[in-house]
């Protein structure tokens, strides 16, 4: 492709890109920001809600979106109905510094850094929550150290995806994915998926939640959640796509009151 089409293209997917940028919003509850570094010196940008002073939960965000992405939000508040709730950006993303690599392994450090500043908070339980590139981060982070006490993993990739157009055009991807909010690091950390990390989580509870329509095959999801480790539950949600709820945080909600 010549520069002049590539930047038709990318003129061209402005509007859908600005349309998936407006699907942010702040917490509509009580709630406080602040910065904490991450494993590198890296600065991530968090927001706390919720007034538990017992039980917190880390909600991670799906990649590009960021911490404000509705549906981390709708969670997040959500949760904070029965606990103290942290969100955050991860590197590279919204208002935290540094660029996000491809891979799990600089993001699951960031999550570290977040859960070990949360539970300097006091809080004598800690669970996480992760969408997507969360969610693989929390395995990864759970699989090496246990700490924190319940998983939720919404959509989880059991590997890292191949992004064909990313090989071909990574200044086409990296100016779109700018739009949205997140600085691409096109290299990557070269470090393990999930599905490595699967056998070797420890025995918290876990709730592997799935949408009917992932875009992982589903013969790769049920190989997946066969070696993920004990105690778990897999759910599929009927009718959702990647890393989707479908209105059902309620439930989340409830796991982890039992489970946390």
């Amino acid at each position: 492709m010549k520069y002049g089409q590539r930047t038709k293209t990318l003129v061209a997917m402005v509007p859908v890109l600005r349309e998936l940028k407006t699907r942010r919003r702040s917490p509509g509850v009580e709630h406080r920001v602040f910065y904490t570094p991450s494993t590198d010196g890296v600065e991530l940008f968090c927001t706390l809600l919720g007034r538990n002073r017992e039980k917190a939960v880390v909600v991670a965000h799906p990649a590009i979106v960021g911490g404000y992405y509705k549906q981390v939000v709708a969670l997040a508040e959500e949760l904070s109905r029965s606990f103290s709730v942290a969100i955050f950006d991860f590197r590279g993303h919204g208002r935290s510094t540094g660029r996000c690599p491809l891979g799990f392994t600089m993001v699951s450090k960031d999550l570290e850094a977040v859960v070990e500043r949360v539970r300097g908070m006091g809080f004598e339980k800690i669970g996480v929550a992760g969408f997507s590139m969360g969610a693989a981060a929390a395995m990864l982070l759970a699989s090496r150290d246990v700490c924190f006490d319940a998983l939720v993993s919404i959509g989880c990739p059991p590997r890292m995806p191949d992004i064909p157009l990313l090989e071909k055009h990574p200044r086409l991807v990296g100016a779109a994915t700018r739009i949205l909010g997140m600085r691409l690091d096109p290299i990557s950390d070269n470090g393990p998926c999930p599905i490595d990390a699967a056998e070797r989580l420890p025995g918290i509870p876990k709730l592997l939640i799935f949408g009917e329509q992932e875009v992982v095959p589903s013969d790769e999801i049920s190989e997946f959640t066969e070696l993920v480790s004990e105690p778990k539950s897999v759910l599929t949600v009927p009718g959702a796509w990647h890393a989707d709820l479908m209105g059902r945080e309620g439930l989340v909600r409830e796991w982890l009151e039992e489970n946390l």
